[in-house]
């Protein structure tokens, strides 16, 4: 059966939807004392374990152009959650999430810009209503606005998270889903391990693994073997600035687990900000031209 571009949505939908409640697991296994970066190897080494594991006939018939493809897709992705995972650390996670979200604006002129890519008009609209509804969503309006090294390193997330979504979009068309989904595995394993050694301060004994040990394997397990897997699929049969407007989801989403276990309450500000981040989807997905012709017809 081929893909749609409502199917490829809807599985986007749901890779957000296990995102969002990767913020909670996250936190978790900081709060456990694992860094930013052993967070990442151990994401990314059951990520390969696992492609490998079903994929490995299709991985080890890779080519050169394959490789380059699947490296360029897996240092722009790593260099997202990196950037991410440190920004929570020094800053709000409200911060992190509004600030990061900022790679939605990004997405359309990168896939202008690069891929010649048209704009329609009525993104600028999904835009602002997103990014609108994130800004309540977050209540960072509500708070003293203080830039501190977490955000920066936020800012500097969107853009790898727009230019990375922008190309498994576009530039990683050609090359199997598998082999891309290894190479997203395997840069994100070597790339936490190597931060971990040499720019972390941390030790595996200061670790409460009994408390850290479950949400490490969900995050490998679900987010990133299956999240990242659905999303290269998916990334396939949409356009870039769809899907990135469909995975801001994750912070909606993110709030909802929150508010099921109890690391914040239930407000307005998530209905109100959820409810226009929606609207924003929905604007942008469907054909309004094409409804009008069709009511014509059948009048």
């Amino acid at each position: 059966m081929k893909m749609t571009k409502s199917m490829a949505n809807v599985l986007l939908l749901i890779a957000s939807a296990f995102w969002g409640s990767g913020f909670v697991v996250t936190k978790i296994a900081l709060d456990a004392n694992a860094s930013a970066g052993l967070i990442n190897f151990f994401r990314g080494f059951l990520f390969v374990a696992l492609i490998l594991m079903f994929f490995y006939k299709k991985i080890f018939k890779m080519t050169i152009t394959d490789f380059k493809i699947g490296l360029i897709a897996g240092l722009l992705n790593f260099g997202g959650f990196i950037t991410q995972t440190i920004g929570v650390q020094y800053t709000t996670p409200s911060n992190n999430a509004f600030i990061s979200a900022i790679y939605v604006v990004i997405i359309p002129f990168f896939a202008w810009a690069i891929y010649q890519k048209k704009l329609p008009g009525k993104s600028f609209l999904s835009i602002a209503l997103c990014l609108i509804g994130m800004t309540i969503l977050t209540g960072i309006l509500n708070k003293e606005l203080n830039i501190n090294i977490g955000d920066v390193y936020s800012f500097i997330c969107a853009f790898f998270y727009a230019a990375s979504i922008v190309y498994l979009g576009y530039g990683a068309r050609a090359t199997d889903v598998s082999i891309v989904a290894f190479m997203l595995a395997a840069v994100q394993a070597i790339g936490g391990l190597i931060f971990f050694l040499f720019v972390e301060d941390n030790q595996l004994t200061h670790i409460n693994w009994s408390v850290a040990l479950v949400p490490l394997l969900y995050m490998g397990i679900i987010c990133s073997f299956v999240g990242q897997t659905v999303q290269v699929i998916a990334q396939k049969h949409t356009s870039a600035t769809s899907a990135g407007l469909i995975m801001m989801l994750e912070g909606v989403f993110g709030s909802i687990f929150s508010v099921v276990f109890g690391f914040e309450s239930f407000t307005v500000q998530l209905v109100v900000g959820g409810m226009l981040i929606m609207i924003s989807i929905i604007l942008m997905e469907v054909d309004f031209k094409q409804m009008v012709i069709k009511n014509k017809r059948t009048a």
